[in-house]
């Protein structure tokens, strides 16, 4: 590895294609950032639905925030932090997402300081806005998708890591259908479908179930029960309309949806579903990594300008490597227990300390398996 520059600092490097399967993140603290009306730029935290009301975010006064805060914490149905930034209604999905854009996305972010670790996107555009003919989505929406990864990267390379649900505004319901998963954008997620049949999608309630319970726990977790919601569309149409074929389509092509179960009431997430087909390519693996990532770098962080013993080639002892390993390891399995089946922390000890003051420390999440589909085989028998 090469040496280093700058201040003493932990760098991170998060692999991918190592599995094809699950990973996973650090337990949830919203942001949200959508149209406003009075408090366009202002960054506000709010706790609760009369708190938000109480700061200005009133049905008359914020139209489009109101909404997805309102339902943000009807769904959460607790008190919990929101962090919410406010822009004008010129502003589109992809400006709010664009890394170079100081006063979007990368402004609730900085502000944040890393605190927040998944961020819903919402736009109400202003009457004059009409989206491009023929696109099943908003091409605001497939462009932000591109745009976020860029911010998304640079978050996770400054260690304070953040997954991202953009809004699936409907545009045409019968034109050719996008597919979020062919975006290579494993940090961000289109929410399809809302509990209004105005086109747009439902960020406020996936944030809140993001939020709600723990990096491990799955959108659609049927033991969690039915979503809080009375009814669903997606675009203007009832998601009882729907063939259930129909929807498996809007699923394999990556979107988060709402659907309904066999034998129980209400509706619920389908699967979890990234702008990605890799290790990332669902949400839960994400917020995993994430929480893997924050964890490990507060344990090194300490280390950082400390002495290591080394061996006559200038490589880092092997017993000192394996101290430091199992200081890892140690507080990775007490602060995800349950949410993870093990983990594996390597220190290589064939690194030049003495020549490039750089150590390195390689971990391994095994996540836990999701049951996201049940085979139950059913006949007769002549006896049992």
């Amino acid at each position: 590895m090469a040496q280093g520059t700058g201040t003493p600092k932990v760098n991170v490097v998060v692999t991918n294609g190592n599995l094809q399967r699950q990973v996973q993140v650090l337990d949830g603290v919203a942001g949200l950032i959508g149209t406003s009306s009075a408090k366009i730029g202002q960054i506000v935290t709010v706790f609760n639905y009369d708190d938000a009301v109480a700061k200005g975010y009133t049905v008359v006064g914020e139209p489009c925030l109101n909404k997805a805060i309102q339902l943000f914490y009807q769904e959460l149905g607790g008190n919990q932090a929101l962090t919410i930034l406010g822009v004008e209604d010129t502003m589109t999905l992809t400006q709010m997402a664009t890394a170079t854009n100081g006063n979007g996305l990368k402004k609730l972010l900085l502000a944040a300081q890393g605190t927040i670790t998944v961020v819903g996107l919402i736009r109400q555009p202003g009457e004059a806005y009409t989206p491009a003919a023929d696109q099943f989505l908003d091409d605001d929406v497939e462009s932000a998708l591109i745009a976020s990864k860029a911010l998304a990267e640079y978050q996770q390379s400054i260690n304070k890591p953040v997954r991202i649900l953009i809004e699936g505004r409907v545009a045409d319901l019968s034109a050719s259908l996008f597919l979020p998963n062919t975006a290579e954008n494993g940090y961000a997620g289109v929410v399809l479908g809302s509990n209004l049949n105005d086109g747009s999608g439902a960020v406020a309630l996936a944030l809140a179930r993001s939020v709600k319970y723990g990096s491990h726990v799955k959108l659609g977790n049927g033991q969690n029960g039915a979503l809080s919601i009375a009814q669903a569309f997606i675009g203007d149409k009832a998601l009882e309309d729907f063939y259930p074929e129909e929807l498996d389509v809007f699923a394999n092509a990556g979107y988060i949806i709402m659907h309904r179960r066999d034998g129980v009431a209400g509706y619920y997430f389908a699967r979890d579903n990234m702008a990605s087909g890799d290790d990332f390519r669902t949400l839960v693996n994400g917020r995993l990594v994430d929480k893997a990532q924050r964890v490990a770098v507060a344990t090194a962080t300490p280390l950082l300008e400390t002495t290591v013993r080394v061996d006559d080639d200038g490589s880092i002892n092997a017993t000192d490597a394996k101290h430091l390993e199992n200081e890892i390891s140690q507080q990775l399995l007490s602060q995800m227990a349950g949410q993870i089946s093990n983990v594996d922390v390597n220190v290589p000890t064939n690194v030049d300390i003495v020549n490039t003051s750089t150590g390195e420390i390689e971990v391994k999440i095994l996540p836990l398996g999701y049951l996201t589909w049940l085979v139950v085989k059913i006949g007769l028998t002549s006896n049992i």
